[in-house]
């Protein structure tokens, strides 16, 4: 476990350096190792070539054959070698982590038996090891909480978003959740908590909508947009109304699980949830051209079906259970629509290439250290979840109190 330190409720894990070994990739093949790293990862020659001559970086051959593996190491030898599909890159980096939001000593536990191990996760932490959070991911912070050897992440909640979670304790238990989750959805009841702007209508509303959405790097996301599922659906309930702030507190349950439903979904209705700066931006310009070209989008889906504009009358024309985004959008002929994405990804490089001012002193790369402020936290929050014979729910948070 690498070590940590925690200053004005923020989480910093001190950089430690970390073996990797990646298999080469089909697309790798016949390119140089300079190269691959150059344009797949981002690397600047010269620490390419610096970690190739200290032999951090270097090759084993011959995966298959363990009889007949060799290390090649070097600059002479690796500047000019071609990748093998065998071959395996071996690397030891110089890890640096995100920081995280910390308000708590510990991780507070819901529910525990021989399997599984229920946990109410704060926001502004990953759910499990990804990108370049490691051990400031929830499900390394509760290993070393509970001193355990292996834990298993059964699904995930978004980093911004905080609440109940479940972890497997065995394998066993954790391929059982998930085979419930895969084979027994319609049985399961996720229910979650947000704070919306707006005065949000009283009883229980169904909303269904098609979910996609538009990257910082300027992409259009949400798999086959030929093939695009319109039965996202979610359904809503007002819990409390405070005037003096034009706020709402409001129960979300969704039917289908897709990519930031709850958050679209509102955004889309018009009762964003209130400290949501990814979907209902302020201050950020290259987010609200983000959500500018959102909008834009779903105006034009809107424009073709308008049931998807508001809560779901059940008397409405019935839809396809899928629709071909591309066609509705005109995506092949609308030059503008490309020309505004590719500016958004010119401003995402340019914004990314200026957080990238400062210089590790040890391994002479280029530090982002402000990813912890952006959208930490988002006012959504998993309350309960129901399966089986077990419900699972925490505490209101702090911020549902209105």
């Amino acid at each position: 476990m690498s070590k940590y330190i925690v200053e004005n409720n923020i989480r910093k894990v001190i950089p430690y350096y970390t073996d990797f070994q990646t298999f080469v990739k089909k697309r790798w093949e016949a390119r140089t190792i300079i190269d691959v790293y150059e344009s797949d990862f981002g690397e600047c020659q010269q620490n390419i070539l610096d970690d190739i001559e200290s032999e951090k970086l270097y090759i084993v051959t011959n995966s298959n054959k363990p009889t007949e593996q060799s290390i090649l190491t070097g600059v002479e030898t690796l500047i000019k070698r071609k990748l093998d599909e065998k071959d395996i890159i071996c690397h030891t980096k110089h890890r640096h982590e995100p920081p995280i939001p910390w308000h708590n000593d510990i991780i507070k536990l819901v529910y525990e038996d021989d399997e599984i191990l229920v946990v109410d996760k704060p926001s502004g932490i990953p759910t499990h090891p990804t990108g370049n959070y490691y051990y400031n991911s929830l499900s390394e912070i509760i290993k070393q909480q509970l001193n355990m050897d292996s834990i298993w992440t059964c699904h995930r909640l978004d980093k911004v978003t905080s609440g109940v979670l479940v972890l497997a304790k065995t394998k066993n238990g954790g391929v059982r959740f998930l085979k419930l989750m895969r084979d027994s959805k319609q049985y399961t009841e996720k229910t979650y908590l947000a704070r919306v702007s707006g005065k949000f209508p009283e009883g229980i509303h169904r909303y269904r909508c098609p979910i996609f959405a538009v990257n910082m790097n300027g992409y259009l996301m949400s798999g086959n947009m030929e093939e695009l599922p319109t039965d996202s659906t979610t359904i809503f309930e007002r819990i409390k109304y405070n005037a003096s702030l034009d706020e709402s507190l409001i129960k979300c349950v969704y039917i289908t699980g897709k990519f930031h439903q709850i958050r679209i979904h509102l955004r889309n209705l018009g009762f964003p949830i209130v400290n949501d700066s990814f979907y209902q931006p302020e201050q950020d310009q290259l987010t609200i051209q983000k959500c500018n070209i959102e909008r834009q989008l779903y105006n034009k889906l809107f424009a073709k079906y308008p049931q998807f504009k508001h809560f779901e009358d059940t008397d409405g024309d019935v839809v396809d259970s899928h629709i071909n985004l591309l066609d509705i959008i005109d995506w092949h002929n609308d030059k503008e629509l490309k020309d505004m994405l590719l500016d958004l990804k010119a401003g995402q490089v340019e914004k990314l290439t200026l957080q990238k001012l400062t210089i590790c002193s040890e391994c002479k790369r280029s530090l982002i250290d402000t990813e912890y402020k952006l959208n930490s936290m988002v006012w959504l929050h998993a309350l309960s979840f129901k399966y089986e014979n077990y419900h699972f729910e925490t505490d209101y948070p702090d911020w549902a109190d209105i």
